[in-house]
């Protein structure tokens, strides 16, 4: 099999330029070269890492790698399965180099179910943490994708899985639908001290200005000479009044008093 043998570093390297693509910012303007989107341009020259979200291979693999890729907060795994396949999958907290994952849909395991195993819900058990959730079986991972997120699996019925969200939230999807054990990686991500203003301009991301200190064809309150007291009346680069009245919808403020919310997938 592939996976007791040494890989060949330059047969990696031939794998891995398959499963990568190139990028370009666009620095948040259209295609006439307006802004549509404040507080975005730069970022340095990366590359996108094509990731297997379905996880239905039905086999074992090995971590061969683990990497950093910037366009995520986790930590991203170069798997090498025995059938002979390789992909990125997002890995979860407690995985190390050389340890043995699972992605599939079979039932029963020799040794159980171990962190990192990917299955169909309908063979997690009550009360499991899980994450890269799929909300329709066969569409890939949707929820609980970012670093140190997770859902916890708290009631099963006839044909739906019952997860709770962090957050509050209950969730109903199939039971056919693929899960991955445990939380996702990375979890001292929110400590993060980027420590100056270039590394965060890196990452594609603009300081943001006072509006008084703009031109008056930029903002409203911009324009003028020297500096101005706040208006009365403060409003946004579209013109629309900021302070007052709450311009929230009454329908969205009864949904954001629940306690819990439920979605059927």
């Amino acid at each position: 099999m592939l996976m007791s043998k040494k890989l060949n570093y330059n047969l990696y390297n031939f794998l891995t330029k398959k499963v990568k693509i190139g990028t370009f910012f666009v620095g948040g303007r259209n295609f006439t070269g307006h802004i549509c989107m404040h507080h975005k341009s730069g970022g340095i020259k990366r590359n996108y890492c094509l990731i297997d979200f379905y996880r239905r291979i039905n086999s074992f693999g090995l971590i061969y790698k683990i990497i950093k890729d910037i366009n995520r907060t986790a930590f991203l795994g170069s798997i090498i399965y025995e059938n002979g396949l390789f992909s990125y999958i997002i890995l979860s907290e407690g995985l190390s180099l050389g340890d043995k994952i699972y992605s599939g849909s079979k039932k029963k395991f020799k040794d159980g179910i171990k962190v990192g195993f990917a299955l169909s819900l309908n063979v997690v058990n009550l009360f499991t943490i899980v994450n890269n959730i799929e909300l329709k079986p066969y569409t890939g991972s949707k929820l609980s994708r970012a670093a140190g997120t997770s859902c916890l699996l708290i009631g099963k019925k006839k044909d739906n899985i019952i997860l709770k969200f962090r957050s509050g939230w209950h969730v109903y999807i199939s039971k056919y639908c693929i899960v991955v054990i445990g939380h996702v990686s990375n979890m001292v991500h929110k400590f993060i001290n980027y420590k100056k203003a270039g590394n965060v301009i890196k990452l594609g991301k603009r300081p943001i200005v006072r509006g008084l200190a703009k031109n008056a064809c930029d903002h409203p309150h911009g324009g003028g000479e020297g500096q101005k007291s706040a208006l009365s009346s403060p409003k946004s680069p579209w013109g629309w009044l900021t302070s007052g009245i709450s311009s929230n919808k009454k329908k969205y403020q009864i949904i954001k008093k629940k306690k819990f919310k439920v979605i059927r997938s």
